[in-house]
């Protein structure tokens, strides 16, 4: 956890990450640093196809200065299932993250 990525810019407003597979559920914008917060599925057919034997695994990410040349991308969290099953939204406020689900249950933690 704690990985960092970066994005390479291509437009004003299309940013084209240098990783692939994620899919970005729901966007959270923290009002005070307006970082943007999004919950992902690190692989979205596991969604569709629920294998209780292959579960859906779980990904934050965080995207700090979205507006500016170099934003930075940190992997928040990710695990594979085990805990938390299809990650659909990321959310913080005053130093707790909450992390919902598609269909299973919520996670709090203290940043």
């Amino acid at each position: 956890m704690g990985e960092q990525r970066n994005l390479e810019q291509k437009s004003r407003w299309t940013l084209l990450p240098s990783f692939s597979g994620d899919r970005f559920d729901n966007l959270f914008v923290d009002p005070y640093t307006g970082d943007v917060w999004g919950g992902c599925h690190p692989n979205g057919m596991k969604l569709f196809h629920y294998d209780p034997e292959n579960l859906p695994g779980s990904e934050v990410i965080r995207i700090q200065n979205i507006l500016s040349a170099k934003p930075t991308v940190t992997q928040v969290y990710a695990e594979n299932g085990s805990v938390l099953q299809g990650c659909s939204v990321a959310a913080v406020y005053s130093g707790k993250l909450f992390i919902g689900t598609v269909f299973h249950r919520a996670l709090y933690c203290e940043l």
